[in-house]
C-alpha cells in the first residue's frame, strides 16, 4: 500500500459523498468520470497526482 489513498469525491450537485467510479478515464487522461449514487448525477473529477 505505498500508493496514495483514492478517496471518492463528493457530487458536485448534491454534496452526496455516495458516488462511484464509473470510467477511469474521461474526456482527457487526467480526469476520471463518476456518478452519483443519490442523485444519479453524472460528472467528471480530476484525478490527483
Amino acid at each position: 500500500t505505498l500508493g496514495p489513498a483514492r478517496r471518492a469525491p463528493a457530487c458536485p450537485r448534491c454534496g452526496s459523498a455516495s458516488t462511484r467510479l464509473t470510467s477511469e478515464f474521461g474526456a482527457t487522461a487526467c480526469k476520471a468520470l463518476y456518478r452519483c449514487a443519490d442523485c444519479l448525477e453524472p460528472f467528471e473529477h480530476v484525478k490527483e497526482i
